[in-house]
């Protein structure tokens, strides 16, 4: 899979003269709502599946005071999106200056380098400077050039619809089971550049230093894991630290939460 930041876009392109599927969002934590809209985009055979997406969710911009963390890292969602098809990311450093580009105008800039002779959106999604263009509208905008555009709708789950959102807020409380059946997997954290420090042989990391959604403070049973091995122990969050009961004889990369523990 190939990935280009946009400014290297913008200037540049990609080079590609053949027709290309289009689809753009946030994708944060690449749930299974997200699965079916990626389906649609990989299913036209014919079009190379090209998608533009964030390097962070915009709301740790926008909403520093109140963001809890990205669901998953910019490195996790490439790896996802190359399993699910994807051939082409343009990854967005989301700016000030990037959120004040209208719908039309990010469109413009899409066409003007690539062959898009099909888009995918959620029906729900919205883009551009304060959302000022919905799927309906860009679908109004592109069709009349012959850009067949596919409105997906969203997937539910026990009544309410699979969201990012709804995502964080069952990791923040602990429910795993939930996390599982709507992201199709486990919680991950990439704690590979956080490194363990140590207090009277507790070993724990800064919360502060990991910087994607973990639950409030409370004991949890998890797994750290690195290239194929895992080990299997308990932790305590408070306010500042994950305190260990034990780690592993290798360098932990990933640390996956299993179950919430009662006190």
């Amino acid at each position: 899979m190939k990935v280009i930041d946009w400014n290297s876009f913008v200037e540049k392109g990609l080079g590609i003269n053949e027709p290309v599927s289009f689809t753009t969002g946030v994708f944060d934590g690449l749930h299974r709502g997200h699965h079916e809209l990626l389906s649609c985009l990989t299913s036209i055979k014919e079009n190379i599946p090209v998608i533009a997406t964030f390097k962070s969710n915009p709301f740790r911009l926008l909403r520093p005071e109140s963001y809890k963390g990205d669901i998953s890292t910019a490195s996790q969602k490439l790896d996802l999106l190359a399993g699910h098809g994807c051939q082409i990311v343009i990854l967005i450093d989301f700016s000030l200056k990037f959120s004040k580009l209208s719908g039309r105008d990010f469109f413009n800039i899409i066409r003007k380098h690539l062959d898009m002779s099909h888009l995918v959106l959620g029906k729900d999604h919205k883009l551009g400077s304060r959302g000022d263009t919905t799927a309906l509208q860009a679908k109004s905008m592109l069709e009349p050039d012959g850009i067949a555009v596919d409105i997906v709708e969203p997937l539910f789950d026990q009544g309410k619809p699979v969201s990012s959102t709804r995502i964080r807020g069952a990791i923040e409380t602990g429910d795993f089971t939930t996390v599982i059946r709507l992201l199709g997997r486990e919680h991950e954290i990439d704690i590979s550049g956080a490194g363990f420090s140590d207090e009277n042989n507790s070993p724990y990391l800064r919360r502060n230093d990991i910087k994607q959604v973990i639950p409030f403070p409370g004991r949890y049973a998890v797994s750290l894991g690195r290239d194929g091995k895992t080990f299997a122990t308990k932790i305590k969050i408070n306010e500042a630290r994950i305190e260990f009961e034990n780690t592993p004889d290798f360098q932990a990369e990933t640390l996956t939460f299993n179950r919430y523990l009662q006190e």
